[in-house]
C-alpha cells in the first residue's frame, strides 16, 4: 500500500507539473472559510463531546494545481485534554476535465493541549461531477496510535431549487482488535441565504454501542461563510 500511494503522489506531481506549464502564469491567491457548528462531528464520531465549535481555514493557492494552508477546530473529549485541533495542509489537484479531478492531500494534525490525538492524514478524493469517491487514512485513529482506513462515496444534489443535498457513506476499518469495522453515514440539506450557508445534518455510525455514545444518531446544525 505504501508503495502505491508513494507512486500515486509522484505521477499526479508529474501530470500536475505538465499541466502547470501548458497552462498561463499562475495565479497566487488566498482563499478561506469560517463555520459554527451545534456539534462537530468526524466520520460519524463526536469530536466536541456534543458541544458546539467554531472552525476555521485558511488557503495559500499556488495557481490551480497545489495549495497550503491551515484549519482550526476547538475540540472535547470525555477522557483526555486535547482542546483544540491544528491542522496543516498540503494538496494537489489535477484537472481532468472540467467536471473530474483528482486531489491528493497531506495533513499534519497537532492537538493541543494533550496532543493524544496528534498524527498523519492521507487522502485521496476523486471527484466526477456532483459525486466524489474517497480513499482516507490516519495514523492515530481516535487517539489509540494504530492506523484506520477508510473508503466513502458522496454525492450532492440539488432540490427545491436553491437546496443542496448532500449525502455521504463510509466504511472504516481500525486496526484496534476491540473495535469492528464499521460504515458512518451523514445526509444534510442546506441552503445559502446571503453570504451564510445554513444547514441541518444528520449522522450516524452502524455499530454505535462500541463507542460510548461517541457514534450515537446526531443532529447538527451548521452555519458557514467563505472569507
Amino acid at each position: 500500500m505504501r508503495r502505491y500511494i508513494a507512486f500515486t503522489i509522484i505521477l499526479i506531481s508529474t501530470l500536475g507539473a505538465a499541466a502547470a506549464k501548458a497552462s498561463t502564469s499562475p495565479t497566487f491567491a488566498l482563499s478561506g472559510d469560517v463555520s459554527l457548528l451545534s456539534h462537530y462531528v468526524e466520520h460519524g464520531l463526536s469530536q466536541s463531546d456534543k458541544s458546539p465549535a467554531l472552525q476555521g481555514s485558511f488557503w495559500f493557492n499556488f495557481g490551480s494545481q497545489f495549495r497550503l494552508g491551515v484549519w482550526g477546530s476547538n475540540t472535547n473529549f470525555e477522557q483526555g485534554d486535547d482542546h483544540f485541533n491544528l491542522r496543516m495542509n498540503a494538496e494537489v489537484k489535477v484537472d481532468f476535465s472540467q467536471n473530474t479531478a483528482l486531489e491528493i492531500g497531506y495533513t499534519k494534525s497537532q492537538y493541543y493541549n494533550g496532543g493524544d490525538h496528534n498524527g498523519d492524514l492521507l487522502s485521496l478524493h476523486l471527484n466526477l461531477w456532483k459525486s466524489r469517491i474517497m480513499y482516507d487514512t490516519n495514523s492515530n485513529w481516535e487517539a489509540t496510535h494504530e492506523k484506520s482506513e477508510r473508503f466513502a462515496f458522496g454525492n450532492i444534489m440539488d432540490v427545491f431549487g436553491g437546496w443542496k443535498w448532500n449525502n455521504e457513506i463510509g466504511y472504516n476499518t481500525p486496526d484496534v482488535e476491540t473495535i469492528n469495522p464499521y460504515f458512518d453515514a451523514r445526509t444534510g440539506l442546506g441552503t445559502k441565504w446571503g453570504v451564510i450557508f445554513f444547514e441541518g445534518a444528520l449522522t450516524a455510525t452502524s455499530e454505535s454501542s462500541q463507542f460510548d455514545g461517541a457514534g450515537d444518531y446526531f443532529f447538527i446544525l451548521s452555519a458557514s461563510t467563505d472569507l
